[in-house]
């Protein structure tokens, strides 16, 4: 259900990435039209992997984007919608079932919370919480699948669900790190997830695709299959794993190899100039240097390739791949890199698409930021969930803090 807004106000998503915090702030408006306002940045420390190792260095990095973000908009933050990564998040389909009872065999919501129930209370390790949980498809008699299962007479009801799951302790060190600054948490949502959103049309999702949102420290990528979430991944690998490869293979800093990248980088050599030179200029630590474009490019298309055959190879050993009519998409800041369509192609077995635009009303400043693809993203779906949740009148009350949804995670 989405409810009527009476006035125009804020929404805020933070993603707490591994080279930057991003905040994006939107204005809400009555029609549910979204209205990008500004987004707020800060070159993040303390963060390894998209997940927090320093938590004073992290959170000031943190506060500093959310001050930037209200500069720049001229908004008051006090709540947010939170985006979650890192390679301890698991995900696993999962298939429940329940028998139907009644003299007429007839399905009724009461079934389908059941299956809720068993969901709430499915088996995972102890020392995680589940994050994401997403019915895909319902199943009735002779495993017929439907979308809404309520009226429909059969001796069983089974649905599949995608969960993902990860360690108590680290969401707690994440949702603490904003909390402490004075900001409630309406809700989160997975990062790959979030890109998603930014990036898909519904028709899209029901052709079946694969999102891949390249970022410094770590790959998310998420698959849709006949509309719904088939799987996700989180790899922890990223731009600055080409950057580490460039540094150890031509014996450079890596600062140097970052501006090797930058400036000269490129999947491909050209074929044209097999022997072509690059200078590397001397400096207090290093003499002149001269080195083989092709010797850099090679480097950058081995790490980039191998991660796009892992996310390749992970599809295929999940069959998926028959079941995706639509394209590979491929978004953030790594996937600016010179030569990436090319490879892709090469790797994947449907078509490749780069997007580095996204379709924003509002400051256009940032609507062809590939690198916060999450933070709007994650823009989108605070809008969406803002408006199928009623708010009381005034910020001072949500209909539920943040502050219960943990207590019902138990991470609190």
């Amino acid at each position: 259900m989405f409810w009527k807004k009476k006035e125009s106000y804020a929404i805020t998503a933070v993603d707490v990435g591994t080279s930057k915090i991003a905040v994006a702030v939107g204005e809400l408006r009555p029609d549910g039209s979204l209205v990008l306002l500004g987004v707020g940045e800060s070159p993040a420390t303390g963060i390894r992997k998209g997940e927090i190792v320093d938590f004073q260095l992290a959170q000031q990095a943190v506060e500093q984007a959310l001050a930037d973000a209200e500069a720049k908009t001229e908004c008051m933050i006090q709540y947010v919608y939170l985006s979650l990564t890192g390679v301890h998040l698991e995900p696993k389909t999962i298939r429940l079932k329940t028998q139907i009872d009644s003299e007429d065999h007839r399905i009724t919501a009461e079934h389908v919370e059941r299956l809720n129930e068993q969901l709430e209370n499915y088996a995972i390790p102890s020392e995680h919480e589940i994050i994401h949980s997403a019915v895909q498809h319902y199943y009735i008699d002779n495993d017929s699948p439907t979308a809404d299962p309520i009226g429909l007479n059969s001796q069983s009801l089974e649905a599949s669900y995608h969960i993902v799951h990860g360690l108590r302790t680290r969401l707690e060190t994440l949702f603490r790190c904003v909390m402490e600054l004075d900001v409630k948490v309406v809700h989160y949502a997975l990062s790959s997830y979030a890109s998603s959103q930014a990036i898909l049309t519904k028709q899209q999702k029901g052709l079946g695709a694969v999102v891949i949102d390249m970022g410094a420290g770590i790959t998310d990528y998420l698959v849709y299959a006949d509309g719904a979430v088939a799987h996700t991944g989180v790899l922890a690998v990223g731009g600055d794993h080409v950057t580490q490869d460039i540094a150890l293979g031509l014996k450079l800093p890596f600062s140097k190899a970052e501006q090797l990248k930058i400036k000269h980088g490129n999947l491909y050599a050209d074929n044209e100039r097999p022997n072509a030179r690059i200078t590397i200029e001397k400096d207090m630590n290093s003499d002149e240097r001269s080195i083989y474009v092709e010797s850099l490019s090679k480097i950058m298309n081995l790490r980039v390739r191998e991660t796009l055959e892992l996310i390749r190879d992970e599809i295929d050993s999940k069959g998926l791949w028959s079941q995706i009519s639509g394209n590979v998409y491929i978004t953030g800041g790594a996937s600016q890199l010179p030569g990436l369509q090319r490879l892709a192609n090469e790797v994947f077995p449907v078509p490749v698409q780069l997007v580095h635009e996204f379709l924003l009303e509002g400051d256009q400043t940032y609507n062809k930021r590939p690198d916060l693809s999450t933070a709007l993203g994650l823009l989108r779906y605070a809008q969406f969930y803002d408006l199928q949740h009623e708010r009381p009148t005034g910020w001072a009350r949500l209909r539920r803090s943040m502050q219960d949804v943990l207590a019902a995670m138990r991470i609190f």
